[in-house]
């Protein structure tokens, strides 16, 4: 697989790489793949596409296209380099960008295999929803549902079975081990664990 940041690739195979692995929402990865098709093969600059135009070739809503745009300028992966006019029916301009720290979010390893639980060790799909964008322009992930498998679906008869995550939760405060929450930065320890398939 080409790495995302082979400066010897063309942009292209470089982004599609980076795409593929990120872990986010369909409708980010569809609209980056979108915006790709209208930047510089070489170097991913000038997508020149208004979000109208990337709702109908995607299938998502206005609403969606721009959210993703939100979630890719939050990422470091889009950089808005010039404004559109609502009223003059002209786009905004983008150039594409693979984030310098690309091996730091949340992507598949190389091998695009399948995480273990970080507690019973089950073989598992991460979530793809994880991606929070704040007000602020920022974001945040939700690591916890790339690292635990899913939790149980509640039968009709009987208790509720307990998730992974809080049986992890459970355990460690029963060893005096830290919490979730108490983690911290060490959290992204527990996801590469959980991917076992390092770049």
């Amino acid at each position: 697989m080409i790495r995302p940041d082979d400066e010897g690739k063309p942009f292209v195979a470089r982004w599609n790489s980076f795409i593929r692995v990120l872990l986010v929402e369909p409708s980010v990865k569809g609209v980056a793949r979108a915006a790709m098709d209208h930047a510089d093969f070489d170097y991913g600059t000038g997508v020149y596409a208004g979000n109208e135009r990337l709702a109908r070739v995607t299938g998502y809503s206005e609403r969606a296209v721009r959210m993703a745009w939100a979630a890719m300028r939050s990422l470091g992966m889009a950089e808005r380099v010039g404004y559109g006019s609502r009223n003059g029916g002209k786009a905004d301009k983008y150039d594409l960008l693979i984030p310098s720290n690309w091996g730091n979010l949340p992507i598949l390893g190389p091998h695009e295999g399948r995480f273990q639980c970080a507690h019973c060790n089950r073989a598992f799909n991460p979530s793809t929803s994880a991606l929070v964008l704040h007000d602020d322009g920022g974001c945040g992930w939700r690591v916890k549902e790339m690292v635990f498998c899913p939790p149980p679906k509640r039968r009709k008869d009987g208790p509720v079975p307990e998730s992974c995550c809080s049986a992890w939760e459970r355990e460690q405060k029963r060893d005096g081990n830290r919490s979730w929450e108490q983690l911290g930065g060490d959290v992204w320890k527990v996801f590469r664990q959980a991917r076992n398939d390092e770049w």
